[in-house]
């Protein structure tokens, strides 16, 4: 097996849950990031007869917007 020489390995790990930058632009970016990963179907949170990822992405935001971002297992 051969190895990619373009891999960055000190780049962001998406499974890392880091604290959140200071900088608001970065910060907003890792939240998308977090809501983005959050909505994709996995072998513990698989999707529904009819839902789409959008729709989890949609109620991730709305889950958001109202202070109520609880756990997308928990839906």
């Amino acid at each position: 097996m051969t190895v990619d020489p373009s891999i960055d390995f000190s780049s962001h790990d998406p499974h890392d849950r880091e604290e959140l930058s200071e900088d608001p632009r970065i910060r907003e970016a890792q939240l998308l990031e977090r809501r983005m990963r959050d909505a994709l179907a996995t072998k513990e949170h698989p999707m529904h007869d009819g839902e789409r990822t959008a729709d989890r992405l949609r109620r991730a935001r709305t889950d958001d917007d109202t202070g109520d971002a609880e756990s997308p297992a928990a839906h």
